[in-house]
């Protein structure tokens, strides 16, 4: 597997785990649950920017990825 794939799946499953958590929040009544979740599906949402400017990166570095 090479960096770029890689780094393009911690996207895709990022974007799934932050989804996952919010429907976590939907779930419960329990509103310092609720806002557990929202909060670690808000630090999830923060990296994603990060991993897909590495990815523009990796792509603009290695030719071979373009």
């Amino acid at each position: 597997m090479t960096t770029k794939s890689r780094i393009e799946q911690t996207v895709a499953g990022a974007h799934s785990l932050a989804g996952q958590l919010k429907t976590c929040a939907m779930d419960t009544d329990v509103p310092a649950v609720q806002e557990m979740y929202n909060g670690m599906a808000q630090q999830i949402e923060d990296m994603i920017p990060k991993l897909q400017g590495r990815l523009k990166h990796v792509q603009k570095e290695e030719p071979q990825y373009q």
